[in-house]
This record gives structure tokens, sequence and C-alpha cells, in this order.
């Protein structure tokens, strides 16, 4: 029964981080561009471009290696054999 608690707080933890890193990517991402808003100028955008490709990129391939290894079938021993 531990175990099986232990998981589940384990799967938990993974998500909550995962959506954190969302939400803190997001929250910077919004101050930056707050900040090109005040004074607008070419470099600040380009800083802005920059920051949110490099901020994103890892979030979305952590994410998609996530959603494919919960969507990977699981194999299943048939009776009689061993793995």
């Amino acid at each position: 029964m531990e175990q099986k608690v232990a998981a589940l707080l384990s799967l938990a933890l993974s998500v909550i981080t995962d959506r954190l890193l969302t939400i803190v990517c997001l929250i910077m991402t919004f101050s930056l561009s707050t900040w090109i808003m005040n004074n607008p100028d070419w470099v600040r955008a380009a800083t802005f471009g920059w920051f949110s490709v490099f901020v994103f990129l890892p979030v979305l391939y952590k994410e998609r290696n996530r959603d494919k290894a919960i969507s990977k079938p699981m194999p299943t021993q048939r009776d009689g054999e061993e793995s």
C-alpha cells in the first residue's frame, strides 16, 4: 500500500513540476514583454524573441517526452511466457 502511495505522490509531483515550470516561463515572458512595452526598441524585441525561444524549447521538449511516455503502451506478458 505504501508503495502505491509513494508512486502516486511521485507522479503528482512530476506533473506539478512540469506545469509549474510552464507557468514560471509564462510569467517571465510576460514580464519581459511589459519591459519591451515600456520603451519599445529593436534590441529589446530581439532579446524577447531569443529569450522566449530558449525558455520554451526545453519546456516543450520535456512535455512532449512526458506525453509520449504516458501514451506508450506497456508490454503485456502472456500466460506461460517468460520475459
